[in-house]
């Protein structure tokens, strides 16, 4: 019986030590899912331990912390509805593949759905040096050349973007960029996206980012070749 009175008492200092070794991993996972999941455990095991101090009850630590697992369970469910109807097709999981592998997937449906699919032709001209583009290109499948003063530097991939800065910046492209060979790829117009930016705030966050991912592993490789050309 001692044994058990012991231990007893000593539960609500483990239920909180498991609460912040709970909320400590749930700071560490990048999936946002897990992460709300973990977060409602770790409050779940606070609040019980705000029930049983020997002094009595603290019902303002219970109360918020009851208050955050409401709040995570409700955000849960919306992303759990978000991701049953965020199914990617197969182009469109091959691509996310390709480009956003550690993106969450609702995102990258987000970041598909304000685009079109588009087959491109040997020669058709994605970008021109000097000119200020409206389209901003993704590829799938395929290969462009990319020159700078008729001067071949470099080429387009499956999983990179064409004209990412000037779509961003609104700036005249610095490259021009030929398809190789045919293609296929997502195309976003810069007039629609302007206008789902006002429906959905987070789209223009999301593809910032995607283009971010994008530039630095193209900074990546063009060190490697630079230093291998060195």
């Amino acid at each position: 019986m001692d044994f058990f009175v012991e231990n007893f008492s000593n539960l609500p200092a483990i239920l909180v030590s498991i609460g912040f070794l709970l909320t400590l991993i749930a700071f560490v996972i990048s999936d946002i899912l897990w992460l709300r999941v973990f977060t409602i455990a770790a409050k779940l095991a606070m609040a019980i331990a705000a029930l049983m101090p020997e002094s009595g009850p603290m019902w303002l630590s219970f109360a918020g912390n009851m208050l955050l697992v409401a709040i995570n369970v409700v955000h849960s469910s919306l992303l759990i509805m978000e991701r049953r109807r965020s199914c990617l097709s197969m182009e469109e999981q091959q691509l996310k593949d390709k480009a956003f592998p550690s993106m969450d997937r609702v995102f990258v449906k987000r970041l598909f759905a304000a685009a079109r699919w588009c087959d491109l032709e040997k020669g058709d001209t994605l970008l021109v040096e000097g000119e200020c583009p409206d389209k901003l290109f993704l590829f799938l499948e395929g290969e462009a050349f990319v020159s700078v003063r008729h001067k071949r530097i470099g080429e387009i991939g499956p999983g990179q973007f064409v004209g990412e800065m000037s779509f961003l910046t609104r700036q005249s492209a610095g490259a021009t960029v030929v398809v190789r060979e045919p293609s296929r790829c997502l195309v976003w117009q810069r007039d629609i996206v302007e206008k789902l930016y006002k429906q959905d705030r987070d789209l223009q966050m999301i593809l910032t980012a995607a283009i971010g991912v994008d530039l630095a592993g193209k900074i990546l490789l063009q060190n490697q070749r630079t230093a291998g050309v060195d």
